[in-house]
């Protein structure tokens, strides 16, 4: 019995290495297919990404910034920051991130109908298909991963379960306040209203990594960006635009 244990232990110990690999493939997939996207794009037309990146490569930036990502998230998992869950969590997660971008992406649409953001405000079609999945997984590193885990490891705090208290509120409320100033900062249109609609965006998208994990995170931005950016970004040049 005691040479089974301990063979038993021996073999659940071997697997967790794995268990933990599996667990970041949707993440590698997901860095891989937006490299894919970038070098696509950056072939067929290469200044599509200056805008976004200035003179960096888009294909090795994305891989690289990908891998950045990856890395943050180890991170935070470690910390306890967020818990790998059951399958059916993740898809209870995949469908609150669903749920959770149409209102979003409605009132973005109501403001830009009622107000109006540049016409040249969103990459059109074709090259929006190929630009705004890698932006993606760039814009999740930058303005979320990497902020996190520089603020839990500056903090030196360790996490435990989902709960949502003042700590992790707190955190989750300064890393939400990255992006909405770097897209004040660089000159974005109708800063206010970007600002504040950024922010709680952000604080959306963190609480999903908290309670449900990276995935449904990583899903609210890809459906924010497929109706906000490539389905309205197309449709409203031929409805506010003419064409």
């Amino acid at each position: 019995p005691r040479s089974g244990g301990a063979a038993t232990h021996k073999t659940s110990r071997s697997r967790r290495p794995t268990d933990a690999r599996r667990a970041y493939l949707p993440w590698i997939a997901a860095t891989l297919l937006a490299t894919m996207c970038a070098g696509t794009l950056q072939l067929a037309q290469p200044t599509v990404f200056e805008r976004f990146l200035g003179p960096l490569p888009p294909a090795v930036t994305t891989a690289v910034l990908g891998a950045v990502g990856l890395a943050a998230l180890v991170f935070l998992e470690r910390r306890g920051f967020w818990r790998r869950g059951s399958a059916s969590r993740t898809i209870r997660g995949l469908i609150v991130a669903t749920l959770a971008t149409l209102p979003f992406a409605a009132i973005a649409i109501v403001v830009d109908v009622a107000v109006g953001f540049p016409r040249d405000m969103n990459v059109a079609w074709p090259e929006a298909w190929l630009l705004y999945p890698a932006m993606a997984v760039v814009a999740e590193s930058v303005f979320h991963l990497l902020p996190l885990a520089a603020l839990v490891w500056l903090t030196g705090s360790w996490f435990a379960g989902r709960r949502v208290d003042r700590r992790v509120a707190t955190l989750i409320v300064l890393t939400a306040l990255v992006e909405p100033f770097a897209q004040v900062l660089l000159g974005s249109a109708l800063p206010i209203f970007t600002a504040g609609h950024v922010f709680l965006i952000g604080v959306v998208q963190l609480l999903l990594l908290r309670r449900y994990g990276y995935l449904p995170m990583l899903w609210f931005r890809l459906g924010y960006y497929l109706l906000w950016h490539i389905l309205w970004g197309e449709a409203r040049l031929a409805l506010l635009f003419g064409g």
